[in-house]
Formats: structure tokens, sequence, C-alpha cells
């Protein structure tokens, strides 16, 4: 079973990424010309299951994501759109409904899952959610990293919290971005199959409430500032040092 981002695991040291990488996995933009690569989702339509991949050549991105979506147990996984050098994105109401999901594309991953929302509120669907949203120039050894969702209330997380911050665990690193607008996205760059997800997010006088709303998952905890590049953070299932990477990149 994938983890949720609180269940952490703190024991030993991890690999550290550098700054570039984490900050290219967030704000994928597409690949150069003369190096096509792909982006592709597949979707049961009776399941609602969803898979992603991206890389090269188009065949292999297209097979994995169909592949993946099988292996789920869904045995009527489809292809639904596949891009060159953009995004791609997958959403499904929130209840599941068969045969109501949408989907789009475009040149960032925001764009995509715009599209995809709003093709998904056509059919009348209720709290359309994104599932899925890789971009061509994502990392290839990681899974895409999913938008910033719609804000909770803004201003209600503490300035210092804002920003990209990075988190060492057993087999790499897991990114988190906080967002001023009381969002977070999540997403790891270890080996650990650990799901990418989303959802609001509030921070204040050193206690913080996390809901995710890509997945079945609900946070509180305390968090301490040590300066402005460091903040280990309680919750629910351990205790973790994140070290800042950046400022918040979308403000």
């Amino acid at each position: 079973m994938r983890r949720p981002i609180a269940a952490m695991d703190w024991t030993g040291a991890g690999l550290c990424a550098g700054v570039l990488l984490a900050i290219a996995a967030l704000s994928a933009r597409p690949a150069a010309a003369q190096e096509p690569r792909f982006a592709a989702v597949a979707v049961s339509p009776t399941k609602l299951y969803s898979s992603q991949s991206h890389g090269s050549p188009q065949a292999a991105v297209e097979s994995h994501a169909l592949q993946t979506c099988q292996a789920s147990g869904a045995k009527d996984c489809t292809l639904v759109h596949t891009v060159m050098n953009g995004c791609v994105a997958v959403a499904i109401p929130a209840k599941a409904i068969p045969n109501y999901y949408g989907y789009g594309s475009g040149t960032t991953r925001e764009g995509a899952a715009t599209q995809a929302l709003a093709e998904c509120a056509k059919g009348g669907a209720v709290g359309c959610l994104v599932r899925d949203a890789p971009c061509s120039s994502d990392d290839l050894r990681w899974d895409s990293p999913l938008p910033l969702p719609p804000g909770g209330q803004a201003g209600s997380v503490d300035p210092g919290v804002v920003g990209l911050w990075k988190l060492s665990v057993v087999s790499g690193i897991w990114i988190c971005q906080f967002s001023a607008d009381g969002a977070y996205t999540f997403h790891s760059e270890a080996t650990d199959n650990t799901s990418p997800n989303a959802g609001t997010f509030s921070a204040s006088n050193g206690k913080y409430t996390l809901h995710a709303i890509t997945m079945l998952w609900d946070d509180l905890g305390t968090y301490t500032m040590q300066g402005s590049g460091v903040m280990v953070m309680t919750g629910k299932l351990g205790t973790g040092t994140w070290v800042r990477i950046a400022s918040d990149p979308n403000p």
C-alpha cells in the first residue's frame, strides 16, 4: 500500500537531490523540440482508475500508462490522451461515477489540470479532482507531481512556512510545497512508491492542519522553525526535519 505524506520513515540518511532537480520536477516545462518526449494518461471508464507515464519513445510511454492502469485490476483501461513536449492531466469526481471523467493538455501542468477539471464538470460531475498530471519534461526517475490545488483560506499559512521544502528519507527525498493561498502539493523523489498528493493546509503559532483532496488523508501537528531554512514538523506518524529549497515559486 502506498503511503500518504505523513507516513514518514525517519531512519537512515537519504540521498539528497539537488535544488535544480526539485524545482524542475514541480515546474516542468516542455522539452526542447529536437528531443521529443511524451506524456500520456490512461483511464478505466468503469472503475475510474487512472495512470500516467512520461518520457520516450511514444510507444513505450503509452504502453507503460496502459499497463500501470491494468495492474490496478481494471480490464477496460484505455489510453485517453498523449502529448509531445507538453503536459496532460486527467480528473475524476470525488465520488466515482462510471464514465464521468475529464482530460486536458497544455504547455504547463496547471493549464492541463484546469482543462481536465472543466471537462470533468461538463457532464454534471461534482467535486472533480486531478488524479494524474504528467509533463513530458518531468524527471524520468519519478512519478509526476500534481499541480497546486485551489487554496484554502488566504493568509492562513505562516509566511515562514511558505515555500518549497525537502525531507531526506531512506531511499531519497520527499518534496513539499506550501503556498500562501492555503494549498500544498507533495511528491516523492525516492524509490518508495509514495503517491503524490495535494490539498489544503494551514499553519500558525506552531500548529498545522493538512487535508488531502486527492486521497483520503488528514493530519495535524506542530512545527518549529529553526531559522528560515529548517522546519521540524511532528504529525500523526512521526517527526521530520524539512530543509528549505526555495521561497514560494508561486506566490
